[in-house]
C-alpha cells in the first residue's frame, strides 16, 4: 500500500531564523569552524519503527546520515535524530539556501523513509548546530553484538551525558586495578579514526585499556593524541586542557571510586558515557543541542543492551540509570518540549521491560528573575495594559532570549505583545509588534539598516503559541551593530474579552500553567569557555529582592509578575524523569539557587502547579565550604563544584547501589523509584513549598555513612517549620 503524500516541513523556527539567518553574523563566540555538516531532529505526527530509517540516503543537495538508533523491541518513536552533509556545489548560497536544500534533501525521502508506517504524517525537521568536519565519518557502521556472557551476574548500568569525561581517569578503574570500568565512551568531538560512529569517535573498555598502557598512564598524551586535548585552536575549546571539567566531577560522583580501596562491589557497575561537543555546552540558551542529545541517549539505550547481553544472567530485568546534569530555562515547561517528548518515549519502551531511570537536575536561577507570570489581575490594574521591563547588560558578547508562552487555548490575537527599546537605542523607525498568528513569522529589528534583534511568532508543535524575541549582543568584537544595552520593555495588550486563564487542572488532576508566562534564556559562560556571556533578567518593582531581616528573599511576593518558583529547567519536566533539587547539608535548607516547579493559591493553600522537584541532593556543604568535592580532569586532582547538576549524580548513585543491593522489583512509575531509594530522609509532601521534596544523603568516601545518617537525622528532628512561600 502506498502512503498518503506527507506535508514536509523544515522547522524555520525562531532560533534557526536568528541563528542561521538574521543574527548570523553574531556567531556565539563557542560556536566550532563554520562546517557543512548540520544537525537536526525529525519528529513525525506519528511513531515510526527506528530499525525501518536507513542509515543513509542521497540526493541532488546532499546526503542525509543517521546516527546509531535504539532498535531492541521494536521500539518506535516519533523523533529520530539526524545529520545533512551538503553537496560541495551547494555549499556557496547562503544560509537559508542551505536550509531550503535541506528542507529539499528531507521531501523527497520523507514518504519512502520516516512515514513508511504513518499515513500522511507531518514531517517536521528541527535544526540544530553543526558539527565539526573532521569528526565525521560518512561511511561510518555500527560495531557487531557482542558474545553471549560467559560469566553472568547481577549488574547495573550507570550512564552519563556530559562535558569533558575523562574516560582513562583511575577513579574508574576496578577494584583490582586491573581495567577500566568503562565498557562504552564516545566522545561526539573527537577526531574521527574509521571508527564505527556517525560523527567522533568510540571508545570501548578495550580500547581505553590499550591506550592507557600504549601512553604508559599519561592521560594527557592519550587526550591529545584522541585530539580532544591540546589542539591549540582558539576556536575549538577542549574541556580536557583544563583541571577540571563539568564531566569529570559529574561522572565521579556517579561512579567513581577511591584506588586501591578493593570495594569489588562497584565492578558490578557498569559505564556508559557520552562527552558532548565543546558547542553543545558553551551555547547554554539550549538551541542547538537536541540532537547531540537525542542521539547520546540513543547510543546509551544501544549499548545498554549490549552490556546485559555480555554480562547479565539470562533473562534479568538490567537496571539503566542515566544522568544529565544539563538544563535550560526555556521551552513550555509542560512536558511538551522535543527533547522532552523523545525522553518520555524511550523511558516508558525500556521501563516496560527493564528498570530505567533519567535524573535531571531543577536548574539553578531560582534568584536570578528569569521568569514571571502576567495574570489577569496584572492587566485589571493597569487597563488591559501590562508592562514588564527586561534588562540586557552592557558587556554581552552572546545573544539574549526570551520566550512568551500564551495559555493552552489562546493565540497572539488575544493578547497583543509589543516590545519597546530603550530610549536612547536610537534604533530605525518601525513596528515593534509580533507578526500575526501564523505557523512561523518573524520581524527583523534594525539600527541603521543593520539587524539587531528579531520578533517572532511560532504555535510549537501545533500545541501552545509563542513568541520570541533574539536581541544580538550588546558588546560586539567585529563591525557589526550591538543591541543597546539597558531596559527593554515587554508592552501586552489584552484584546480578548473574558478572563487571562489562570492555573486550572486537567482531567488527570495535575494543574496546568495560567497567565502569560515569560521565560528569558539562560546566558552564561559555562565551563570556562571565555564566551563572554552575561545573563538578562527582568526588573519588577514589586518583586521584593529582600526578606524582613534583611537576607535575600526567596519567596514570591503575590503581586509582582517576577517569580522564583516557576523556574524548573525547561529540559526536566517530562512525565518519567527524575527532578533533583540541591540543599546546604549544614541547615538541610535548599541551596539558595536551586530551581523549583510553580506554586498556585487554592484559598489559604499553596499546592504545586505542573512539574515539582522529587528529590534533593548536597549540592554545598556550608556556608564556608560551598559545592560537593568531586574529581578533576587528571587523576589525583579534586575540585568542589556547587550546582543542582552536583546533586543529580547523587540521586543516580544512590538508585545504582539501591539496585546492587536488592536488583528485583517491578519498576514502573516514578513512585517506584522513590521508594527504592533506602537513604532518603522524608521532609514532608515531596511537592511542599520547600522546594526540596525527599532527601538523598551523599555517602561521603572519608567517613562513615552510618555517621551522616545520624547527623541528617538530628538536622531532620530539629530543624523548624518548612519555609513558607507566598504566590
Amino acid at each position: 500500500m502506498t502512503p498518503a503524500a506527507a506535508h514536509v516541513e523544515c522547522a524555520d523556527g525562531p532560533y534557526e531564523a536568528w541563528v542561521y539567518g538574521t543574527g548570523k553574523g553574531y556567531k556565539h563566540p563557542g560556536l566550532d569552524r563554520a562546517s557543512d555538516a548540520l544537525t537536526c531532529v525529525f519528529e513525525a505526527s506519528e511513531p515510526v519503527e527506528m530499525s525501518d530509517i536507513p542509515s543513509r540516503w542521497s540526493t541532488d543537495t546532499g546526503e542525509v546520515l543517521i546516527p546509531a538508533l535504539w532498535t531492541a523491541r521494536g521500539f518506535k518513536s516519533r523523533f529520530a535524530p539526524a545529520l545533512f552533509y551538503q553537496n560541495e556545489d551547494a555549499r556557496e548560497g547562503t544560509t537559508a539556501a542551505r536550509l531550503q536544500g535541506f528542507q529539499a534533501c528531507v521531501g523527497q525521502t520523507a514518504i519512502s523513509t520516516l512515514t513508511s508506517l504513518a499515513p500522511g504524517p507531518r514531517i517536521f525537521s528541527h535544526v540544530n548546530y553543526p558539527v565539526r568536519e573532521q569528526t565525521v565519518f560518512r561511511d561510518w557502521a555500527d560495531s557487531a553484538e557482542p558474545d553471549p556472557a560467559t560469566d553472568p551476574e547481577s549488574i547495573v548500568i550507570v550512564a552519563i551525558v556530559d562535558d569533558g569525561i575523562p574516560f582513562c581517569h583511575r577513579n574508574f578503574v576496578d577494584a583490582a586495578g586491573q581495567g577500566t570500568r568503562i565498557d562504552y565512551c564516545w566522545s561526539q568531538s573527537a577526531t574521527q579514526a574509521g571508527h564505527p560512529m556517525l560523527f567522533g569517535r568510540e571508545y570501548d573498555k578495550a580500547t581505553i585499556d590499550a591506550l592507557y598502557h600504549q601512553c604508559a598512564g599519561d592521560e594527557g598524551a592519550i587526550y591529545r593524541a584522541a585530539g580532544l586535548a591540546g589542539g591549540g585552536d582558539p576556536d575549538v575549546r577542549n574541556p580536557l586542557d583544563q583541571a577540571f571539567s563539568h564531566g569529570a566531577h559529574v561522572l565521579d560522583s556517579l561512579a567513581g571510586q577511591t584506588p586501591g580501596n578493593g570495594d569489588s562491589k562497584q565492578d558490578r557497575v557498569h559505564i556508559i558515557a557520552v562527552d558532548l561537543p565543546a558547542m553543545a555546552s558553551a551555547e547554554t540558551s539550549g538551541f542547538g543541542k537536541d540532537m547531540f542529545v537525542l542521539s547520546a541517549m540513543h547510543y546509551i539505550f544501544d549499548r545498554a543492551e549490549r552490556i546485559a547481553a555480555a554480562h547479565a544472567k539470562p533473562g534479568a530485568r538490567v537496571p539503566l540509570i542515566v544522568n544529565l546534569s544539563y538544563g535550560h530555562s526555556s521551552g513550555p515547561h509542560d512536558g511538551n518540549g522535543v527533547i522532552e517528548a523523545a525522553f518520555d518515549e524511550m523511558i516508558a519502551a525500556r521501563r516496560a521491560h527493564h528498570p530505567t531511570a533519567v535524573i535531571l537536575p531543577s536548574g539553578n536561577m531560582f534568584m536570578q528573575s528569569i521568569h514571571a507570570v502576567m495574570t489577569e489581575e496584572h492587566f485589571a490594574e493597569a487597563d488591559g495594559v501590562a508592562t514588564l521591563d527586561w534588562f540586557l547588560p552592557p558587556d554581552d558578547r552572546t545573544s539574549s532570549f526570551l520566550e512568551i508562552w500564551f495559555p493552552d487555548g489562546l493565540t497572539p490575537d488575544d493578547l497583543r505583545v509589543e516590545l519597546v527599546p530603550p530610549a536612547h537605542g536610537r534604533l530605525d523607525a518601525g513596528d515593534y509588534g509580533f507578526p500575526s498568528a501564523d505557523t512561523v513569522a518573524h520581524s527583523p529589528i534594525t539600527k541603521g539598516a543593520q539587524p539587531v534583534g528579531q520578533l517572532s511568532t511560532q504555535h510549537y508543535r501545533d500545541g501552545r503559541w509563542r513568541h520570541v524575541i533574539a536581541l544580538a549582543p550588546t558588546d560586539v568584537l567585529s563591525d557589526q551593530v550591538p543591541a543597546p544595552a539597558g531596559r527593554w520593555t515587554v508592552r501586552v495588550t489584552k484584546t480578548m474579552a473574558g478572563p487571562v486563564p489562570g492555573y486550572t487542572e486537567d482531567p488527570d488532576g495535575q494543574s496546568v500553567a495560567g497567565g502569560l508566562q515569560l521565560w528569558v534564556q539562560r546566558d552564561e559562560d559555562f565551563g570556562g569557555a571565555r564566551t563572554g556571556a552575561r545573563q538578562s533578567y527582568f526588573i519588577d518593582p514589586r518583586n521584593a529582592l529582600y526578606a524582613d531581616d534583611g537576607r535575600l528573599a526567596e519567596t514570591d511576593s503575590q503581586s509582582a509578575m517576577v517569580r522564583r518558583f516557576g523556574t524548573m529547567s525547561g529540559m526536566a519536566t517530562g512525565q518519567h524523569v527524575l527532578r533533583v533539587g540541591g540543599y546546604d547539608e549544614s541547615t538541610l535548607r535548599a541551596a539558595r539557587y536551586s530551581c523549583a516547579g510553580a506554586l498556585r493559591t487554592k484559598g489559604d493553600d499553596m499546592l504545586p502547579a505542573g512539574a515539582q522537584v522529587q528529590l534533593s541532593a548536597a549540592s554545598e556543604r556550608s556556608f564556608t565550604q560551598p559545592g560537593i568535592v568531586s574529581a578533576g580532569t587528571r587523576s589525583g586532582t579534586y575540585i568542589a563544584q556547587s550546582g543542582t547538576s552536583s546533586a543529580a549524580p547523587q540521586v543516580a548513585r544512590a538508585l545504582a547501589d539501591a539496585f546492587l543491593d536488592t536488583p528485583d522489583g517491578e519498576m514502573k512509575t516514578v513512585a517506584d523509584y522513590l521508594e527504592k531509594l533506602d537513604l532518603k530522609t522524608g521532609t514532608g509532601d515531596p511537592k511542599g513549598p520547600d522546594r526540596l521534596g525527599l532527601f538523598v544523603l551523599r555517602d561521603p568516601r572519608m567517613s562513615g555513612a552510618d555517621d551522616e545518617r545520624a547527623r541528617i537525622a538530628q538536622l531532620v528532628q530539629a530543624r523548624s517549620e518548612p519555609h513558607q512561600a507566598e504566590v
